[in-house]
């Protein structure tokens, strides 16, 4: 509204040119746009420049430590791969001592066994041996007994009979 009474009044033409403010207005705006890049411009340009440079470090860095993360994470999966196939070699190290010494166990076990066999059939031979051969003295001390008592009496078929039994049961109560 305002606007619109300016422009009844004739003080306020949006179309009308005037030559002289056009000119101060023309040589304003040189003059600021001089002071401004002689004196603004630089330095505003100057912090740019040094900001982008600071940002392009910071990215190159960044990119430099990534790549650095990157070759240490391989280093260490590396060195996983090769504890995980030094544990395993370790495992079957140990599963082969285990064989090994059971197999030993096993060995000493059975050759222990068959020493005890071997010792007990011994002894059991010298026993059954020792046996017979106390059978055998006592048989020959029997054998002359007999004689000596059918060489005292002149045998008949009973008093054999009779010498017999008494023999048999003299052998039962030894």
């Amino acid at each position: 509204m305002l606007l619109e009474y300016l422009a009844e009044e004739g003080k306020l033409a949006l179309l009308d040119v005037d030559p002289g403010l056009v000119i101060w207005t023309f040589i304003t705006f040189t003059i600021v746009l001089f002071l401004l890049w002689k004196f603004a411009w630089g330095p505003i340009l100057k912090a740019l420049d040094e900001r982008a440079g600071h940002i392009h470090a910071e990215i190159d860095r960044a990119e430099k430590l990534r790549a650095d993360a990157e070759e240490r994470l391989q280093e260490y999966m590396s060195k996983l791969n090769g504890l995980k196939e030094e544990g395993q070699q370790i495992i079957a190290e140990g599963r082969d001592d285990a064989e090994k010494l059971k197999n030993e166990i096993l060995e000493k076990a059975r050759q222990e066994a068959e020493g005890l066999k071997t010792r007990a059939l011994r002894e059991v031979e010298l026993a059954r041996d020792s046996a017979l051969e106390e059978i055998h003295k006592q048989v020959a001390e029997l054998s002359i007994e007999v004689a000596g008592r059918i060489l005292e009496r002149t045998l008949q078929t009973q008093d054999h009979e009779k010498l017999v039994r008494e023999t048999i049961q003299e052998i039962g109560a030894r």
